[in-house]
């Protein structure tokens, strides 16, 4: 079989802008209905061949906007005109969650012809794709075109990107798809990879290419080269991270081309006014840590937690990117610190213990909330004025440091993370050994009290203190109990919203504390939205 650099560049390339999808991981999806329906029409006025819409979420317990659902009923609101073509996604991971896919799917689709939706894509790990079967069956028995999506397309050997377009033509998909999930793909590097992929499949081939290197329309167009017959797009570039390759400059470079009837002019003002005012507010694009998560292999996710986190310098941000680099991160989301450690077996050794460590001393521990730092001052004379033991949460606090007694340390990606800003405390760093040591972290000075995430919640241990979650509020009340402090106050713990994952892990290990015997009296004493009892800094103790 001739190779799609061979058989030389299509005739004429299908653009699927996927803006709405791609770019809610900014917003949660969440666009205004005008926005939605004046992006509708000017991509069918410019003869976009394909919008992908949004996600159809199977099933989530958060907030999410309409285009994580994309339904049909919303669809229908939107007076689509007829000549476009609707796709939405699927998550691998979603499907191969449920019980049955075949039900799933029943319950998620209509029939094709009740749904103005004519395209559903499925983005998959490799290690996903071949357990997709029966919902790739239950869509085209409902008469929907589908692309399969294979992620991470930098991680996978060639051979085994054949095998995958193989197995995409067993499934009779219609597109065979590969998406450069972490920018990391050169010029150079993109015609192989789609040869493997021709290879395997056959011509009806497409690409999804990040612009994390400012790539993405050289390696769109090198694609294109190699034989992609469709290719997506965003407008702006919105997308997760750096973003992808621009609808505008991509139509722009096929019109000159003559690959593609689709024209710019329909889409200047949404191009200048409505995704130009988005990208100011949400910042999207390449920059040099994108550049760096891209040559590491890292996913990008990382950068986008990192860079919005004020805690962390710019160098700070190139050293912690290198770690992960270390440690291996392909795959890993920031956003799921917590739950990427919640309820596994963690247990780390120490040396220490803190019977007497604050005895008969209020302690206040401190966070770094917006809270924290709206309040600094108010916190700082507190703390002057009624002489508490200072307990920080992890090594980035908003207050003078030399009003720090001692900071707490337990979860293995955050103390990753902090690891240049510990080796610099002059204060007391109360941690497991075991922890540091396994990340190479040496600090000035170490209280080495282990910890153990258990079933049984708050526990005293030999040399160390038990715990629900590996959550480093729950480490510091552990140790300050342990330490017969006389109560707690804490500071900056503004909580999350009501549904997400962080903030039902810190209510779980709060409902733990307060129920445990032997617990201390805890108040806030800064606004939050935790279940805990609050009281003022300016009341009197």
């Amino acid at each position: 079989m001739a190779s799609r650099s061979q058989q030389g560049a299509p005739s004429n390339v299908l653009v699927l802008d996927c803006t709405l999808r791609d770019g809610g991981y900014y917003n949660d999806w969440d666009y205004s209905f005008d926005l939605v329906k004046r992006y509708v029409d000017a991509t069918a006025a410019a003869r976009i061949d394909i919008v992908e819409l949004g996600f159809r979420t199977l099933h989530t317990t958060q907030y999410l906007g309409a285009t994580a659902y994309t339904t049909d009923a919303f669809i229908d609101r939107l007076g689509i005109p007829q000549h476009l073509s609707l796709a939405v996604m699927l998550n691998a991971k979603e499907l191969l969650q449920v019980a049955d896919q075949r039900v799933a799917i029943r319950s998620t689709f209509s029939r094709r012809n009740h749904s103005q939706v004519s395209m559903v894509r499925i983005a998959a790990n490799r290690n996903e794709v071949d357990k997709l079967g029966p919902s790739i069956e239950e869509l085209r028995e409902l008469g929907y075109d589908v692309a399969l999506n294979l992620m991470q397309i930098s991680e996978i050997e060639h051979p085994h990107i054949t095998a995958f377009g193989k197995q995409a033509k067993a499934f009779d998909v219609s597109y065979a798809y590969i998406a450069d999930s972490f920018g990391s793909l050169r010029p150079a590097d993109v015609a192989p990879i789609m040869n493997a992929l021709g290879d395997g499949f056959g011509t009806a081939i497409g690409c999804h290419l990040h612009d994390n290197m400012s790539y993405a329309l050289a390696n769109t167009m090198e694609a294109i080269d190699a034989g992609a017959v469709i290719v997506d797009s965003t407008i702006q570039g919105m997308g997760r991270g750096p973003g992808n390759v621009r609808t505008e400059y991509l139509v722009m470079e096929l019109a000159r081309r003559g690959l593609t009837t689709a024209s710019v002019q329909p889409l200047v003002n949404l191009v200048e006014h409505d995704f130009a005012e988005l990208k100011r507010i949400y910042g999207w694009g390449s920059s040099l840590h994108y550049f760096q998560s891209a040559n590491l292999a890292v996913h990008p996710t990382y950068v986008m937690e990192l860079t919005k986190d004020d805690r962390y310098s710019p160098s700070e941000i190139t050293a912690a990117l290198d770690r992960l680099n270390e440690r291996g991160a392909t795959s890993f989301d920031v956003r799921r610190l917590t739950e990427a450690v919640q309820g596994e077996p963690l247990q780390f050794a120490g040396g220490s213990n803190v019977d007497d460590w604050c005895i008969a001393r209020d302690v206040l521990i401190v966070a770094n909330g917006p809270e924290a730092r709206a309040k600094k001052s108010e916190i700082e004379m507190f703390i002057r004025q009624h002489q508490p033991f200072v307990l920080g949460l992890n090594a980035h606090l908003p207050i003078d440091m030399s009003l720090v007694d001692a900071v707490a340390v337990c979860h293995p990606e955050r103390a990753m993370l902090d690891a240049s800003a510990l080796s610099e405390l002059e204060c007391e760093v109360v941690a497991p050994g075991a922890l540091l040591a396994s990340l190479g972290i040496n600090v000035k000075r170490l209280r080495d009290v282990g910890m153990s995430v258990t079933q049984e919640g708050f526990t005293s241990l030999p040399v160390g203190v038990g715990i629900p979650d590996p959550l480093v509020i729950g480490y510091a009340l552990a140790v300050a109990t342990e330490g017969r402090a006389k109560r707690i106050f804490v500071v900056g713990a503004d909580g999350y919203e009501p549904n997400d994952a962080r903030q039902l892990a810190v209510e779980n290990t709060l409902r733990h504390y307060t129920t445990t015997n032997g617990a201390l009296p805890l108040v806030s004493l800064t606004k939050t939205t935790l279940t805990v009892d609050q009281r003022s800094l300016f009341a009197p103790l």
